[in-house]
């Protein structure tokens, strides 16, 4: 069972890290990609899907909903992860964390073409609104 202090500071050890479509790797790694690598480091889930595109099809959100456990917006905290809307497909998603008082989240940004921490309301004003909140299986606080 991982604690939320470990999901963020596994999450954080990711930032720098440059991005790169369907990663899986310390020398490149997608959104994704960041989330499933995180789960396998602290033993909380090992699925992953990787055939997903490039361009948002509908299908993005399916380890989401196989792999984690779906939660309400209100009951998000450090250590969750979200999952970003543009357009009408989730295409994104990053994993929460907090620094002084606020949620952040640490996301491999394809713009910016690397991994990431930023304030989520930030984070929403260029990737779309979280949609979609989830946690991995069996997290403490």
């Amino acid at each position: 069972m991982a604690s939320r202090a470990e999901i963020e500071a596994e999450a954080r050890s990711w930032r720098g890290v440059r991005w790169k479509h369907q990663g899986r790797t310390r020398r490149g790694i997608d959104c994704a990609g960041l989330v499933v690598m995180v789960g396998r480091a602290l033993g909380a889930t090992d699925y992953d899907h990787a055939g997903y595109p490039r361009e948002p099809d509908g299908t993005f959100v399916g380890h989401f909903d196989r792999a984690l456990e779906r939660i309400a917006a209100a009951d998000r905290q450090r250590g969750d992860v979200v999952v970003f809307t543009q357009s009408r497909h989730p295409c994104h998603c990053g994993i929460l964390t907090e620094r002084f008082g606020r949620l952040y989240v640490v996301h491999a940004h394809a713009r910016r073409r690397q991994v990431i921490e930023e304030p989520l309301a930030d984070a929403e004003a260029i990737c779309g609104p979280a949609t979609r909140q989830y946690r991995f299986p069996g997290v403490s606080d």
